[in-house]
């Protein structure tokens, strides 16, 4: 596949039962915030947390659905972190501000939070996801070798590169002396005096 050809789901959407799980999940959180706000708030906690969480499951729902067809078609499944943080703003704020007035709420303050909220959420899911991969990338070294790099100790790690040409620098320097022991071995060989040979007789 040629690296301008769009992914094999490109223009495809998120189905609707992803955004009832989403909303699902979301639903679940505001049932267990409205029963703690609903017990300091409410003289009906039980109906304050049945409120939330309906409407949170409808912004959770109306969200994911919104979010995933505009990244599916419009960026055709490849947008990027920061589009697609202003994807998730703007699609947070519609659907919660929507939600929101027809739950007798007012619009401007949950199109404001609800939109804080997709962006913040989506922003913080771009910084773990990108701190896994830069992590997987970099496979941490052994604690040994980590121990050993160290500039506390006073041992260095040698790859098995390095050792070869420590290794080679020492036979380099052993065959110098070599070579010097032999010339002067030579020199002394040279230096020093011949014994004299034999005069002869006279005799026959």
């Amino acid at each position: 596949m040629d690296a301008t050809d769009p992914p094999p789901d490109a223009g495809v959407a998120t189905s609707p039962v992803a955004a009832v799980k989403v909303g699902a999940l979301c639903g679940a959180s505001g049932l267990v915030y409205g029963g703690f706000s609903g017990v300091i708030r409410s003289p009906n906690p039980m109906i304050h947390s049945l409120s939330c969480g309906i409407h949170w499951f409808a912004c959770g729902s109306a969200y994911w659905w919104m979010r995933s067809n505009v990244i599916a078609h419009h960026y055709q499944n490849n947008a990027s972190p920061r589009e697609r943080a202003h994807v998730s703003a703007l699609c947070g704020g519609i659907s919660g501000g929507v939600v929101t007035r027809m739950m007798g709420g007012r619009l401007i303050p949950g199109l404001v939070v609800f939109s804080l909220l997709g962006y913040g959420g989506q922003t913080a899911f771009n910084y773990v996801d990108g701190w896994q991969m830069e992590k997987a990338r970099n496979t941490p070294k052994p604690f040994l070798q980590r121990m050993a790099e160290s500039k506390w100790i006073p041992f260095r790690h040698l790859s098995d590169q390095e050792y070869r040409e420590m290794l080679s620098e020492k036979l380099l320097s052993v065959e110098a002396e070599i070579a010097l022991l032999d010339e002067k071995l030579e020199e002394l060989t040279e230096s020093r005096p011949q014994p004299a040979s034999k005069q002869p007789s006279g005799k026959d």
